[in-house]
């Protein structure tokens, strides 16, 4: 067979693990990670021990890169593709500079936080904008892929599929609310989600999963949005009526 492709992966929490267990296992004869970008040591240790979990015919651990040596990883390892799962805030740095390194992109959602950050991406995949660097020589710009991990969930591809087939005729309007409890929902705000400037707030973080699902149910593209909220249960204003302490 060809050449299995080369990846690196920029994050490695939980987000990579979905990839890391892909290429470690079905996909393996497909593809092999040369190099792990992260700030953490323990979490790049991690998915070290899940790689060569294979056995005999796991490969060497990647290569190890801290986030300000991303330009370093694109120069010495090469990669056909990096895989972004890294906090939402820093997808526009890493995705548009291996764009424009000639690396197809795979991006986790959302693929920005700001209008700013995805004009950044938008620019590096159609090869305009302010030239980041060549990393490895490639003649103009890879590919991107922003991926939605729900849409992996057995239950949520049965729907399409229903849907696709017409067994409940021809879909004219979609009631759909999604209800976090407080084991899932009080998580994004205890770590850098909490953070509007990291995450972009839940509308952007959560809630641009249901978005997508909506439409790769039906096919759909939205014309018009409209929404309206307020923060009535987490946040500290609801802890303090609440008679909650303040967290130490």
């Amino acid at each position: 067979m060809a050449d299995k492709r080369r990846y690196a992966v920029v994050g490695t929490g939980a987000r990579a693990g979905l990839y890391v267990g892909a290429l470690a296992g079905r996909y393996s004869p497909a593809g092999t990670i040369v190099a792990w970008c992260d700030p953490n040591p323990v979490r790049m240790s991690y998915y070290d021990q899940v790689l060569t979990a294979g056995g005999p015919t796991a490969g060497p651990a990647p290569a190890r890169y801290a986030p300000e040596a991303f330009g370093a990883l694109l120069d010495e390892q090469r990669p056909d593709a990096v895989i972004v799962t890294s906090p939402d805030f820093t997808h526009p740095g890493y995705a548009a500079r291996a764009l424009r390194a000639g690396c197809d992109v795979i991006c986790e959602k959302p693929l920005a936080t700001t209008a700013d950050g995805a004009r950044l991406i938008a620019d590096a995949a159609t090869g305009a904008g302010p030239e980041l660097g060549q990393g490895t020589g490639a003649p103009g710009p890879g590919t991107l892929t922003v991926t939605f991990n729900y849409r992996y969930m057995p239950r949520n591809a049965a729907l399409r599929q229903v849907i696709a087939d017409g067994e409940i005729g021809n879909v004219t309007s979609v009631h759909f609310e999604w209800a976090l409890d407080t084991v899932h929902g009080a998580d994004y705000f205890r770590r850098w989600h909490r953070e509007a400037a990291n995450s972009g707030g839940l509308l952007v973080h959560k809630a641009s999963h249901h978005f997508d699902l909506v439409n790769w149910w039906t096919g759909g593209v939205p014309e018009a949005v409209y929404a309206r909220g307020a923060l009535r249960f987490y946040g500290q204003r609801a802890a303090r009526e609440r008679g909650l302490a303040p967290r130490p």
